[in-house]
């Protein structure tokens, strides 16, 4: 309690340095409470743990776990980015999308979910929702028994589907199967309330979910009112001017926090 008391102190202080009179909302107390108490040993009851080696997952592109990778700066530097919008707005659930397959949304999604665990007060969600073409759980090298489309049909629960794959504050609901019905499974009532109790039975995380292509389908337009921000994919390359302004005309209304331009010609430059 002691810890608390302080916490809200030091908020309490700062707010009147700022000139800010009103009273102390809960949102602003549990960002106080989260930046003031490092999540440390989580322990998994119900939710199922692997460990899967380093060099195995690097082979797989989940680089910004591996410390000695320079690539995995620049996962850092986005989870900096994403976090400091998420959390000056009070948000907690993102989308990552991309204009057209094969762009490399899944690989940005799940390597910036590795980076953001690694923050001492942070924990994450890595939710796959593409439905027809589900892969998050390639780069983390296992083979799901459920997923999400079986907890949308009904054939299993929320924490038969929830994995901790490797990292201590990531957890991976991943995807098995592919459904013809993708976009009525994504606006279904059971997807609502699966992205409601998401957002809310854990405050202090963060949801990402990775989402189908928005030009190919429209499986990722119809949940979009469901989340609070979106970052756009884009393929150096691979994507053209009109598709990139396509995908953003369809993302108008949404709070889009950004573009990440993936596989890059740019050289990668030593420490410094």
């Amino acid at each position: 309690m002691d810890r608390i008391k302080t916490a809200l102190d030091k908020t309490r202080a700062r707010r009147k340095q700022l000139g800010d009179t009103s009273p102390l909302r809960e949102a602003e107390s549990g960002r106080a409470l989260q930046a003031y108490q490092p999540l440390e040993n989580i322990h998994y009851t119900q939710t199922r743990s692997f460990k899967v080696r380093q060099n195995v997952l690097t082979r797989r592109r989940l680089i910004a776990g591996n410390r000695a990778d320079p690539r995995a700066d620049a996962f850092k530097i986005l989870r900096t980015q994403v976090l400091k919008a998420m959390r000056d707005n009070g948000w907690t659930t993102l989308g990552i999308t991309g204009p057209t397959s094969g762009v490399g949304k899944s690989l940005v999604a799940a390597n910036l979910a590795v980076s953001i665990s690694f923050e001492v007060n942070q924990t994450v969600l890595l939710v796959d929702a593409d439905l027809r073409h589900p892969s998050l759980h390639t780069y983390f090298n296992f083979k799901p028994d459920l997923g999400l489309l079986d907890y949308l049909e009904g054939n299993a629960t929320l924490p038969q589907i929830l994995i901790n794959p490797v990292y201590e504050r990531l957890v991976l609901l991943a995807g098995r199967g592919s459904s013809p019905g993708s976009s009525e499974l994504m606006s279904s009532p059971r997807m609502t309330d699966l992205a409601k109790e998401l957002k809310l039975k854990y405050q202090s995380r963060i949801v990402i979910f990775d989402l189908p292509p928005i030009l190919n389908i429209d499986d990722a337009l119809v949940f979009l009112p469901n989340l609070d921000a979106t970052l756009l994919v884009v393929e150096n390359g691979g994507n053209t001017q009109s598709e990139v302004q396509t995908a953003m005309r369809l993302l108008e209304g949404n709070n889009v926090l950004g573009t990440v331009l993936n596989k890059a010609d740019e050289e990668i430059r030593d420490y410094y």
